[in-house]
């Protein structure tokens, strides 16, 4: 048995899921995830005892969520060269269709976007609105393309996350957290931190919100965040 480089595994395993219908979002969530993983086992014994402990110390770093544990558990075989490759197609993969009008609505109606509400959309509106006019105050402050694009993408992110969340500080805070949590080195905590407490002041309507932008974070400081 021969053990592909784990490069080729993880993209073995990608296609594998892209071609069972799984998500673009879930695609990325799953190569970012398992691109720590590796990065972990580099300095691990390559065998299985080595994959366990990197697969442990990588958990750490992300959220207790069932779905990481299905990342390392379906990753190993390909990861060990156990999995066969996924078959090679000419013709781009298409989602399965739907036996009926009937299972076609049973999985609309599961999806989260059947269950969005106006309430929630006019949130996602606001939450818009908000990242908007903080990047425009943002470049008012004469902060660089790089700096300002970082921000707004890291804000992005944690606006993602609150997504389901009631609209309040203690949520605001949680989701803060959780984003901390996925920071393996919390010498850099302090950089996400005064970058969410700078953008909640834009998400409360402050109309002095342009003067608390924390200027002092540089572009290092930012791109460090999304070096690990």
């Amino acid at each position: 048995m021969t053990r592909p480089s784990p490069d080729v595994a993880l993209e073995q395993y990608l296609e594998t899921l892209k071609l069972s219908g799984v998500s673009t979002k879930q695609l990325t969530l799953a190569r970012h995830f398992l691109r720590h993983l590796m990065s972990t086992l580099r300095d691990l014994p390559q065998d299985g005892h080595g994959y366990r402990k990197a697969s442990e110390l990588t958990l750490r770093n992300f959220p207790a969520d069932e779905q990481f544990r299905s990342f390392v558990r379906e990753f190993f075989p390909y990861w060990n060269g156990e999995a066969a490759p996924p078959p090679k197609t000419s013709q781009p993969s298409l989602a399965p269709t739907e036996a009926s009008l009937l299972a076609a609505m049973q999985k609309m109606e599961a999806d989260p976007w059947a269950q969005t509400s106006v309430l929630k959309l006019e949130q996602q509106l606001h939450q818009l609105k908000c990242l908007q006019r903080y990047a425009e105050e943002l470049k008012k402050a004469g902060l660089e393309d790089a700096n300002v694009q970082l921000r707004a993408r890291l804000i992005k992110l944690l606006l993602f996350h609150l997504r389901e969340a009631t609209p309040n500080t203690e949520s605001y805070r949680a989701g803060v957290d959780k984003l901390l949590a996925m920071l393996p080195s919390q010498e850099r905590w302090h950089v996400f931190v005064s970058l969410a407490r700078e953008f909640f002041y834009f998400l409360a309507s402050d109309p002095e919100a342009g003067s608390k932008l924390q200027r002092q974070l540089s572009t290092a400081d930012l791109q460090g965040l999304l070096a690990a």
